[in-house]
């Protein structure tokens, strides 16, 4: 059972946030996917004063479990963008929001003929047909290993939380226009790294994720305070109350946030924090 906000054993000092949620990779993770130290001791300072974070990432759930766990955090994760939402204690699932097994057979079909470098996310575990520069630099980004299969359109006998594509940034645009045009609003199309292209359910996103989440936790989106740096958190980031991109997002992701932060290189999550009348700075020794 989820613990609403409002029973945090702390009540929050600032009564129009009762929500921090943040993206991962480019916002809480730098570029060597870690978390910076001032995150971690933001985190924990918003624990103390009754304001939970909760991840919200395009990652699998496995992969974002280690950087909960290093946060403390032991509610729920928002993975996949937002296909998926799971307890970091206990691994319940509060929500799966699948693509249905034959939407994702067509997908599969769709992009077969071409060998493109296809990954297949089921029951939290990546599976390729085979092994790839692409699918290797996804392993070292996101620290998860893959699966050989052989062909994904004769493995896959179950709906798919999520199937990415792996290419050169100027393939990733063009295959997404021709995603667009053939399967229209039957398909959520994602860019989330430049080469790298996500597809989940239409009814799955970060901002849905969260509506389902206030649901149970007791906030709505005007007292979510939200962080993100790419495409797949505009969403997110135009949904919140608050909505902050990182300093150094896309222009059309910055146009949707309501404030702008210094970059993650430039501890911009804690810094913006630090600036709030209702956090407790001088804990951060920022």
């Amino acid at each position: 059972m989820l613990t609403p906000a409002s029973r945090h054993p702390t009540e929050p000092t600032h009564p129009h946030i009762r929500l921090v949620a943040a993206d991962l990779d480019g916002t809480l993770l730098d570029e060597e996917h870690r978390l910076r130290p001032s995150t971690v001791r933001a985190v924990q300072v918003l624990a103390r004063i009754g304001i939970p974070t909760v991840l919200a990432t395009g990652r699998m759930f496995c992969s974002a479990l280690p950087f909960a766990r290093e946060l403390g955090l032991t509610g729920p994760v928002v993975a996949y963008q937002g296909a998926l939402i799971r307890e970091a204690v206990g691994g319940r699932t509060i929500h799966h929001d699948p693509l249905p097994l034959d939407l994702a057979l067509e997908i599969l079909d769709f992009l077969e003929p071409e060998e493109w470098s296809t990954n297949l996310y089921v029951d939290d575990t990546l599976f390729v047909e085979r092994p790839s520069e692409a699918t290797r630099r996804y392993e070292r980004l996101s620290g998860m290993s893959i699966h050989p299969v052989g062909r994904l359109t004769e493995f896959l006998a179950a709906p798919a939380t999520k199937i990415g594509v792996g290419a050169e940034p100027h393939e990733v645009d063009e295959l997404s226009e021709r995603l667009r045009a053939y399967f229209g609003r039957r398909l959520n199309i994602v860019k989330t790294w430049p080469f790298y292209l996500e597809m989940t359910n239409p009814t799955a996103s970060k901002s849905r994720a969260l509506e389902l989440l206030g649901a149970q936790m007791g906030f709505v989106a005007a007292e979510v305070l939200a962080f993100g740096d790419s495409y797949n958190d505009a969403d997110m980031l135009a949904w919140a109350g608050t909505g902050v991109a990182m300093g150094d997002a896309p222009d059309v992701v910055k146009a949707v946030a309501d404030e702008i932060c210094e970059g993650v290189e430039e501890d911009g999550f804690a810094r913006f924090l630090s600036r709030q009348d209702w956090f407790p700075a001088a804990e951060l020794g920022l």
